[in-house]
C-alpha cells in the first residue's frame, strides 16, 4: 500500500483579487513567513474550460505554489521512497472568511510540476519557479507521485457517525432521467441521454468492483427516485454513489419509479439523508457536481455543500463527463477502495489510465477528518469477523456441567434477536466480546432493505450497549442514557421496532450477581424506553469460565436457558500466534521420563486447569499426527474416556487446534478412542463433517462404540452428517441407518426425503423434520418462499431462525399475511384479538422459539 507524506496548504483571500497560500501544521499554525499574496483576479477562477489556457496554468501555479510553499514540496518529494506519494491539502476558509468566490473552485489539477521520474535537481529548480517544468512536467490531476484534497471546515450538525451498515455501498443512478424540472433557480429542461447510453453501466462496474470484498453493493431500481433513496438509506450506509446528471446546486433524479421523468432534488435534502445514515463517503459522478463549466465559483457546489453540511467525504466531478467515463472511473475507484487504498489514492488510480478526459473527479472532506482518508471502511487491524451462530442450552441447577451442544437448538442470533414478537431476556456466553450492537444493525438494515415500498413503515429497532463492569446497573434514565454506545439519539419517540439493549458483562462479574441484578434489569423497562430486548453479554478470554458464568446468570435471572456463541469454527477468531513446545524435551515430566509431542500437549492442559488461567493463553505448535502416533504407541492420556476430556478442553481453549486433533483421529487413532473422538465430534455437526470427512469410508460402527443408554441421538447426528459429507454408500452408514429404528418419526422422515433427493412442501409440516432436512444439507434459505410461499407449514418458521437474516427470508416475511408478519416482528399489533387467529398461530409461535432442550 501506497505511503503518504502529509503537506496541508491553508488558502485564502487577501483582497478581491488576491489569494494568499501558506504550508501549516496540523494545528493550523504556518510552517514558513506568509509572503506576499498572489493576484488571482476573476478570469482565474471563472475559465473552466475543456481545457485549462497555458497562461492560466502559469497564474495558478504561482498563486497556488508560492516559492515557500514549492520549497516544502519539493523537500517532500526528495524523501519519498518508491512507493510512497505527496498527499496536498488545500484548506478552504470557512464560511465566515470565505471572499468573493468559493476557493475551492480552483482547478490546481492542471497545475504542473516535475514528472515522477525528475532528480531532485529539477525538482529544486521548480521550487526556485524556473519554467516550464523539465521534460514539459505533469499535471497535479494525473501525477502518480500525488493526491489532492480539498479540505472544507464543516457546518454543525457533524454526522452521525455511529450507524450501522459501514461496509453497505448504496448504488443510485438516474442517468437516463429527462425532461423539465423545477429548480430553486427556475424551470430547466434536462437532455435525454445520447443513443447507446447503457443505464446500468456503473451499477454493474461498481457492483463487479466489490464483488468478492467485504463491502457490498445494494442496487437501487434505475432511475432511482428521491423516496427509494431516503428509504435504502434510513437504516445507514457507509458510501453513498450516485450517477447521473446535476443543476442548480441539487441532483437529478427520477419523479417516478419506472419512469423518466425527471425531478430536482435539493443538495441540503440530500446532505441531512446521508448524515443521519451515517454515510462517510459520497461519490457523486454528475456533470459539474464539484463546480460548472460556466460560471465557476460563483456558488458554491453541490460537493462542498454537502462536506458543509456534514458529509466526511465526497468524490464529485469538476466539468462534463461522459455516463461511460463516469462508469469506468466509478468501477476502479471502487475497486482501489475494496482493495484498501485510501480515497484520495482511489480517486488517482481511477483517474489516471484515463486519457484525453478534461473534467476530472476532485475529493473534498471536512477538517476534522483530514486524517482518516479511509473513512472508517477498513476492517480494524486484528479484529475478528463476527459470526452470529450460537447455540441454546437449558440453564440447569448449580451442580451440573455445562451441557454438551445440541445442534437441533442451533441459532443465527441476528435472526434470533431481531425476528419474534415476543420481549426477550437473553444471556449470551460471547468469549470473543465482539460488537453485538453492529451485527443487530446489519440486520435491521437487512430488514429495512427487504420491505416493499407499500408496506406500513417503521423506524428500524435501535441497539445500544452498556458497559458493566463491576454488575452495577443505571439507576436512572438519564444515567443509562449517558453511558451507552453508541451515544444516545434524541428524537421523537417512534414506537416502530422499539429499542434493544446489550449489558455487556465480564464472567468475573457474572459469577458475582444476584437477586438485585435481576431487579435493576426489571428498573430499566420502566425507563420510557421501548425496550424489545436485552442481552446480556458474558465475556472473558476463558470459553468454559465464560460459558458457566453465563449460565450462572441465567439461573439469577430465573431464565430456563441461555446461549452460548459458537467459537472458531467458522473463522471468527483466528488462532492466536503459537508457542512451540517441542517434540522432545531433556525436562522429566512428573518423573515419567522425556516428554513427547503428546505428553507436552497434555502438560500443557493440566497447566491451564491447575493454574486456573483466566486465559488459557496462544495454542500450543504440536505436530498432531506425532500425538496420535504416540497416544496410539502407549495412551499418556490415560482411557477413552480420558482422551475425550482432553480433546474437550482443547476445543474450548483452542478451537482450530482442536479440529486439526480431530482430522488426526480420524485418519489415525487406532482403538476405542477414536470411536470415543467420533462422539465428541458428533456433539457439533461441523465438527463431525470435519471428522467424516478425514475417515471417508472408515467410520466406526455402532458395534465399536462404548455401551451408550441411548444409541439413537448419536445415531441422528451421525446419519445426518454421512448424508452431508455424501458418505450414504458406504456400509458404515447402513450400520448407523439401522440404528434410527428408535428415533422419531420425523427424523426418520427427514432421512428418507433426503435419501430420495427430493424434498416437498409436505416435509415442511413437521418442524423437526424440517430441522433435520436443514441438518442433512437438504434445505436452503431459498427453499422457504419455494416450498412455502405463504409461510403455513410450521416447519417453515422452525428454520427462520436458523439461517442467517438476509434479504431473501426477509423479502419471504414480507410477503406473508398481516397476522404472520405480526408474528414475526415486522408489523404493529393493529388487529384486534381473534381466538381463533391465535389458536393457529400458537403452534408458529413455539417452534419459532421452541422450549430448551431437556438436561
Amino acid at each position: 500500500m501506497s505511503r503518504a507524506e502529509d503537506l496541508a496548504i491553508s488558502l485564502s483571500w487577501a483582497d478581491e483579487r488576491r489569494v494568499r497560500a501558506v504550508a501549516v501544521d496540523g494545528e493550523g499554525r504556518p510552517l514558513h513567513d506568509h509572503g506576499p499574496s498572489r493576484p488571482a483576479g476573476g478570469r482565474m477562477v471563472a475559465v473552466w474550460g475543456q481545457s485549462v489556457p497555458r497562461e492560466l496554468v502559469v497564474i495558478l501555479g504561482r498563486a497556488l505554489f508560492p516559492p515557500a510553499v514549492r520549497r516544502l514540496v519539493a523537500q517532500r518529494m526528495r524523501r519519498l521512497g518508491a512507493d510512497g506519494h505527496l498527499r496536498l491539502r488545500l484548506v478552504l476558509p470557512g464560511p465566515e472568511d470565505e471572499g468573493p468566490r468559493p476557493l475551492g473552485a480552483l482547478r490546481w489539477e492542471a497545475v504542473c510540476v516535475p514528472s515522477p521520474t525528475a532528480s531532485a535537481g529539477d525538482w529544486d529548480d521548480w521550487a526556485d519557479e524556473k519554467l516550464p517544468p523539465p521534460d514539459g512536467g505533469v499535471e497535479l490531476g494525473r501525477h502518480a507521485k500525488f493526491t489532492l484534497v480539498r479540505e472544507v471546515r464543516p457546518v454543525p450538525p457533524l454526522p452521525v457517525t455511529d450507524r450501522p451498515g459501514k461496509g453497505v455501498v448504496i448504488v443510485a443512478d438516474a442517468t437516463s432521467v429527462h425532461g423539465g424540472i423545477t429548480t430553486r433557480d427556475g424551470e430547466q429542461t434536462v437532455a435525454p441521454p445520447g443513443a447507446g447510453t447503457r443505464a446500468d453501466a456503473d451499477r454493474r462496474l461498481v457492483a463487479q468492483a466489490l464483488s468478492g470484498s467485504w463491502l457490498s453493493a445494494r442496487e437501487l431500481p434505475s432511475p432511482a427516485t428521491a423516496e427509494q433513496i431516503r428509504r435504502q438509506l434510513t437504516p445507514g450506509a457507509g458510501v453513498f454513489y450516485f450517477g447521473g446528471h446535476q443543476t442548480a446546486g441539487g441532483l437529478v433524479v427520477a419523479g417516478t419509479a419506472g419512469t423518466d421523468a425527471a425531478k430536482w432534488l435539493d443538495a441540503g435534502d440530500v446532505a441531512v439523508w446521508l448524515r443521519d445514515a451515517g454515510v462517510r463517503l459520497a461519490v457523486l459522478m454528475a456533470c459539474d457536481s464539484a463546480g460548472p463549466t460556466e460560471n465557476a465559483g460563483s456558488a458554491l457546489s453541490v460537493a462542498e455543500q454537502l462536506v458543509r453540511k456534514g458529509v466526511p467525504h465526497v468524490v464529485a466531478v469538476q466539468g462534463k463527463v461522459s455516463h461511460g467515463q463516469a462508469a469506468d472511473f466509478a468501477g476502479r475507484f471502487f475497486s482501489s477502495l475494496a482493495h484498501g487504498d485510501a480515497i484520495d489514492v482511489a480517486v488517482r488510480k481511477g483517474v489516471s489510465p484515463v486519457p484525453g478526459i478534461e473534467a476530472l473527479p476532485a475529493l473534498y472532506y471536512t477538517q476534522r477528518h483530514s486524517n482518516d482518508l479511509t473513512v472508517g471502511l477498513r476492517r480494524e487491524a486484528g479484529r475478528p469477523a463476527f459470526s452470529s451462530v450460537a447455540h441454546r442450552l437449558p440453564a440447569g441447577d448449580e451442580n451440573q456441567a455445562p451441557p454438551l451442544t445440541d445442534e437441533r437448538f442451533r441459532v443465527h442470533l441476528d435472526a434470533w434477536w431481531s425476528l419474534g414478537e415476543a420481549s426477550p431476556l437473553d444471556v449470551l456466553a460471547d468469549p470473543a466480546g465482539v460488537d453485538l450492537v453492529e451485527l443487530l444493525d446489519s440486520a435491521e438494515a437487512t430488514l429495512q432493505r427487504a420491505r416493499p415500498e407499500e408496506a406500513q413503515y417503521e423506524e428500524p429497532r435501535t441497539w445500544y450497549s452498556y458497559e458493566t463492569p463491576w454488575g452495577r446497573l443505571p439507576r436512572t434514565e438519564t444515567e443509562l442514557r449517558e453511558a451507552v454506545s453508541p451515544r444516545f439519539r434524541e428524537g421523537k419517540r417512534v414506537a416502530g421496532r422499539g429499542i434493544g439493549l446489550v449489558v455487556r458483562c465480564p464472567a468475573a462479574t457474572a459469577f458475582e450477581v444476584g437477586d438485585e441484578f435481576r431487579a435493576a434489569l426489571a428498573r430499566l423497562r420502566g425507563f420510557g424506553w421501548d425496550l424489545r430486548s436485552i442481552v446480556v453479554q458474558v465475556h472473558g478470554s476463558r470459553p468454559d469460565f465464560v460459558q458457566r458464568a453465563a449460565e450462572q446468570v441465567a439461573r439469577v435471572l430465573r431464565l430456563r436457558e441461555y446461549l452460548v456463541r459458537e467459537q472458531g469454527s467458522r473463522g471468527e477468531q483466528p488462532e492466536p500466534l503459537a508457542v512451540p513446545v517441542p517434540p522432545r524435551s531433556t525436562t522429566p515430566l512428573h518423573d515419567s521420563g522425556p516428554t513427547d509431542a503428546a505428553s507436552a500437549l497434555l502438560a500443557e492442559v493440566r497447566a491451564v486447569e491447575r493454574e486456573g488461567r483466566q486465559d488459557p493463553g496462544p495454542a500450543p505448535a504440536v505436530d498432531v499426527r506425532a500425538v496420535v502416533r504416540q497416544l496410539n504407541d502407549a495412551n499418556t492420556w490415560g482411557d477413552a474416556a480420558a482422551e475425550s476430556a482432553v480433546l474437550r478442553d482443547v476445543r474450548a481453549w483452542w478451537p482450530v487446534l482442536h479440529r486439526r486433533l480431530l482430522t488426526a483421529h480420524a485418519l489415525s487413532r487406532t482403538g476405542a478412542a477414536r470411536a470415543e473422538s467420533l462422539r465428541l465430534a458428533a456433539a457439533h455437526d461441523g465438527d463431525l463433517d470435519v471428522w467424516l470427512q478425514a475417515a471417508g469410508g472408515t467410520v466406526p460402527l455402532p458395534a465399536d462404540m462404548p455401551v451408550l443408554d441411548d444409541i439413537s441421538a448419536l445415531a441422528e447426528s451421525v446419519v445426518l452428517g454421512m448424508v452431508r459429507t455424501d458418505l450414504r454408500d458406504t456400509a458404515a452408514y447402513a450400520e448407523w441407518r439401522a440404528e434410527l429404528r428408535t428415533a422419531s418419526s420425523p427424523v426418520l422422515a427427514a432421512v428418507e426425503a433426503a435419501e430420495q433427493g427430493q424434498v416437498t412442501d409436505r416435509n415442511l409440516n413437521e418442524p423437526d423434520t424440517a430441522v433435520a432436512l436443514e441438518r442433512a444439507g437438504r434445505l436452503r434459505p431459498d427453499d422457504l418462499s419455494l416450498l412455502d410461499p405463504e409461510g403455513r407449514r410450521a416447519g417453515s418458521w422452525a428454520l427462520v431462525t436458523r439461517y442467517p437474516l438476509d434479504e431473501r427470508i426477509a423479502a419471504w416475511l414480507y410477503e406473508l399475511e398481516p397476522p404472520l408478519l405480526q408474528l414475526a416482528g415486522l408489523a404493529p399489533a393493529s388487529m384486534p384479538y381473534d381466538l381463533e387467529l391465535e389458536d393457529q398461530l400458537a403452534r408458529r409461535r413455539r417452534v419459532l422459539r421452541p422450549p430448551p432442550p431437556r438436561l
